[in-house]
């Protein structure tokens, strides 16, 4: 196969050489064969390679946003936790040890039927679930081989449905970003007053929370022997119980946890350069509409508080520690849950400046035209000699790649 020549305007007869150091600031017009625009040789490959070449086009990562809805009720399973005084007498006890001794004393909470539903309207929907819908119609609509494969992914058994039926994901290489509580409950210390009853988180294997910085505030505060006020303890910050509580006793296939912060950017890292660092590391990445979620895994290379670091390794360790210890955990193997922060990089185009309009002589007389004007149609004898320019002004923008999970 020769390779493709470089139409620089109208002349093609000969292959232009492009300096390398050019290439980024010049815009290149290539005029692509007829016969190259196909790939003929795919019909004759094995059949497996075939499926694996078109069950790759969808197994791009991605995060997708969703949000626990109670059926009925007052829609509200929690309750604002109250103060517990520390035990005086026994200073000794471990914290954790007397919550679980609580709630072996507490009796049962009452069900309450939940359901899993997106976390916006569909048309401020970027859960990448919406590219995932477009991707397989294209596939079913592409030949009877592709088709067929679509099919078969979405029948089988690990694909990931909403209640109402949406197809949300078909592997398990997917993150869901989930909204257990509204956003003032899950600032706070909370507890939970009723036991949720969503079939739907047992598939979750995945889960990505927000980050809220307001936590870095709290501060520990003890009773005072003496005047009976609670004061601060500094130097000291407390985060809300209800994340491993959440985690250990509503996700029993939790194999990765991710705080999101979108706080965090890259110290002198594009786009680009970051997409290169996490490939090369071989840590995680997930798609959703216009943007790009990292794994970050230490600050050398972005931005990102300690404090940050420091909360993900307290919920670790306490996730590990409530997960064996309570009766209401249904987690079996915490020591092998992945724990992570994730960056979030937009991809947002600049605005293209409007066209001026040049000037008209106003003396100079206007005809108007009597009918409505209708475009010129092109034969394909005439448009098939136009050479395709690659992101002519924004106006035929068109991706050619997609990425995969090796």
């Amino acid at each position: 196969m020769t390779a493709l020549n470089l139409d620089s305007g109208a002349q093609a007869s000969q292959t232009p050489i492009v300096d390398q150091q050019h290439v980024s600031s010049q815009t290149l017009k290539f005029e692509i064969p007829e016969h190259y625009r196909d790939f003929l040789p795919f019909a004759r490959l094995p059949p497996e390679i075939r499926a694996q070449i078109w069950q790759n086009t969808l197994d791009t990562p991605g995060i997708h946003f969703l949000k626990i809805s109670p059926e009925t009720g007052t829609r509200r399973w929690w309750m604002k936790e109250s103060y517990h005084p520390a035990a005086s007498e026994d200073e000794e006890t471990d914290p954790m040890t007397l919550e679980v001794k609580n709630e072996k004393l507490q009796p049962p909470m009452p069900p309450m039927q939940a359901t899993l539903e997106p976390l916006c309207p569909t048309k401020a929907d970027i859960s990448h679930y919406t590219t995932l819908h477009k991707q397989i119609a294209k596939l079913t609509v592409t030949c009877n081989e592709s088709a067929s494969i679509a099919r078969s992914l979405v029948n089988r058994s690990t694909a990931f449905r909403l209640h109402s039926g949406r197809l949300v994901s078909l592997n398990r290489s997917d993150v869901i970003y989930l909204e257990y509580l509204p956003c003032d409950c899950y600032e706070n210390e909370i507890c939970f007053t009723k036991a949720l009853n969503c079939p739907r988180l047992d598939q979750i294997r995945k889960v990505a929370m927000r980050y809220c910085h307001k936590w870095n505030e709290r501060k520990v505060q003890q009773r005072c022997l003496h005047c009976g006020q609670l004061h601060d303890i500094p130097g000291n910050l407390t985060y809300p119980k209800h994340l491993y509580r959440f985690l250990a006793q509503y996700l029993p296939n939790l194999e990765e946890f991710y705080f999101v912060d979108y706080l965090i950017l890259p110290k002198s890292q594009t786009a680009a350069g970051a997409d290169a660092t996490v490939v090369a590391r071989g840590t995680s990445k997930f798609e959703g509409g216009n943007r790009s979620f990292f794994e970050v895994d230490d600050e050398q290379n972005w931005k990102i508080s300690s404090r940050v670091l420091d909360c993900k390794s307290w919920l670790q360790g306490q996730f590990i520690k409530y997960a064996k210890a309570s009766i209401l955990s249904r987690h079996k193997g915490p020591e092998e849950v992945k724990f992570g922060v994730l960056a979030c990089q937009w991809r947002i185009e600049p605005p293209v400046a409007p066209v001026n309009k040049k000037g008209r002589n106003k003396k100079r007389p206007r005809t108007l035209p009597r009918g409505p004007s209708l475009p010129i149609a092109l034969t394909y004898e005439v448009t098939a000699r136009y050479p395709f320019v690659f992101d002519a002004c924004g106006s035929n923008r068109y991706e050619f790649t997609f990425s995969i999970t090796l």
